[in-house]
């Protein structure tokens, strides 16, 4: 039974998506962000390549829509200022050592007419303080679905942008498993 109703859902997917759904609000029509994937990153460094020049996103991806009837930006920021160690809290990791690129998948675009991306090139460090990541351009911003539709491409360690200018090795971490929580901001511009 499960599998039939599965089946259905995506026969029903299928037939809206011509129709253009996508511009039908959610059920909170003013503003909502829906995480798609890619809610747990993690990151293993299992070569000494890696402490060097670090992971530059092997798949560790979150797919994101934002849904807004007005203009919005999307800020993020960690819930502590540092990495602890999950086997001992006395390890430490700064927390620039992890940086985001954003990839616009939507048709909103994002070459600043519809968007301003302050992640499209270049990483953005993680920051326990909000970081601007995306904003209104020289037009409007808002809508649903497949406009608003992004990747947010995680990399840790390897110094791009404004990220930690020193190697994980350089760094002298310790061996641990370093865990926080990542906080995505959606709010009227």
């Amino acid at each position: 039974m499960k599998h039939t109703l599965f089946l259905v859902i995506l026969v029903f997917v299928l037939v809206v998506k011509p129709l253009n759904g996508q511009d039908i609000p959610p059920p909170n029509p003013y503003i909502n962000i829906n995480i798609i994937s890619g809610n747990a990153i993690q990151f293993i460094f299992s070569d000494i390549n890696q402490y060097i020049d670090g992971i530059l996103n092997g798949g560790q991806s979150t797919f994101i829509r934002i849904g807004c009837i007005a203009d919005w930006k999307l800020q993020f920021h960690t819930d502590q200022a540092m990495f602890y160690g999950q086997n001992n809290p006395a390890h430490t990791m700064e927390l620039n050592n992890v940086g985001l690129v954003v990839v616009s998948t939507g048709t909103n675009l994002d070459d600043g007419t519809n968007i301003i991306n302050y992640a499209k090139t270049l990483p953005l460090a993680l920051q326990s303080t909000p970081v601007l990541l995306l904003t209104k351009g020289s037009g409007s911003n808002k809508g649903y679905g497949l406009r608003n539709a992004f990747t947010l491409n995680w990399e840790m360690g390897t110094r791009r942008g404004n990220m930690n200018s020193q190697t994980m090795l350089e760094q002298a971490l310790y061996p641990d498993i370093y865990n926080l929580d990542i906080i995505l901001t959606l709010s009227f511009y």
